[in-house]
């Protein structure tokens, strides 16, 4: 990726049909503090609705900080983000999707402070705020794990069963790979391929208070157990390729996260599965299971068969 000499941060914003907050996001943004220079580059993704004129209207107001790139098609999510990271120029990128908002207008100067003074760091994030609008009634460890430290390594990127960094909080150097590797393009979890770039060069560091609210809202991606198949089934393909694609430094721990997702597709795949569907559920599932254990534990193997085949036996022992 380029970078423009003296020009320090680049903010990426992907935006589609979000007219009802596009504005507050980019406001959230101008009004940041700060002693060094900062671009905000929107990649509108030919909305159908007022997102893009609000865009415009941005752009033509602040001409010193606001790069609407142009958009004659529909990108997409991936396309969308893809274009709109090759075209920022700072040192380190923000990022920040339309339908979400920072809240801390120091956000950007604190990060880049951290960034600039600590080189052995690639990230640093915080916690986030969370606006509710399905009325869900979940705490925030619903949406993002509680965290136990301050500093984040590509290992437990790797292990965690929730993406770690809130998106709208990151920032990150410059610094991916160019061009981007073939299954990073074309992957669906983005965010998660984003992270084991930066990791595998440096740590991220969680910096104290929240900067960015986080908005669930029913135009947003459902979490169907369908969507969320999907994704996972991505990750872990995503982890696969990566996997290769660092020469497998990190293969250890990778086939820890290979395994213990295998346990869960075996067990919890199966759930309203009966007699022949069971069966095959079974045979689908349990070569992986097989493959990633480095040692067979004859007594979990045995208790899976009993949860699969033979549930009525273990309520009997209860």
């Amino acid at each position: 990726m380029n970078n423009q000499q003296g020009l320090m941060v680049s903010v990426l914003i992907i935006t589609y049909k979000h007219e009802n907050y596009i504005a507050e996001a980019i406001e959230s943004i101008i009004s940041q503090r700060t002693d060094f220079e900062f671009e905000l580059v929107i990649g509108e993704d030919f909305s159908p609705d007022n997102t893009r004129k609000i865009c415009e209207e941005y752009a033509k107001k602040y001409p010193e900080i606001v790069r609407l790139l142009p958009s004659e098609r529909n990108y997409g999510p991936m396309g969308n983000y893809l274009r709109t990271l090759k075209a920022c120029r700072g040192k380190y990128i923000a990022l920040l999707e339309g339908d979400d908002y920072w809240c801390d207008n120091t956000k950007l100067q604190r990060q880049f402070d951290f960034l600039h003074n600590n080189p052995d760091f690639t990230i640093c994030f915080t916690a986030v705020g969370i606006v509710d609008e399905m009325n869900l009634n979940r705490n925030d460890e619903y949406f993002f794990p509680a965290w136990t430290k301050d500093v984040y390594t590509i290992e437990d990127f790797i292990v965690s069963e929730m993406n770690i960094i809130p998106t709208p909080t990151i920032m990150f150097r410059n610094e991916l790979p160019d061009p981007l590797p073939d299954f990073y393009v074309n992957t669906m979890v983005g965010d998660m391929g984003l992270e084991l770039f930066e990791g595998d060069k440096g740590k991220a560091k969680l910096l104290e208070g929240k900067t960015a609210i986080y908005r669930n809202h029913s135009a947003g991606l459902s979490k169907t157990p369908e969507n969320l198949a999907k994704a996972e089934d991505a990750l872990m393909k995503l982890y696969r390729d990566f996997n290769e694609y660092s020469e497998y430094r990190y293969d250890k721990i990778f086939r820890k996260r290979f395994l213990e997702n295998a346990k869960v597709k075996l067990i919890f795949g199966a759930t309203g599965k009966k007699g022949l569907n069971r069966v095959r559920h079974y045979f689908k599932n349990i070569p992986a299971y097989f493959k990633y254990s480095d040692k067979l534990n004859l007594k979990e193997i045995l208790y899976y068969h009993y949860v699969l085949f033979f549930p009525w036996l273990l309520k009997k022992k209860k």
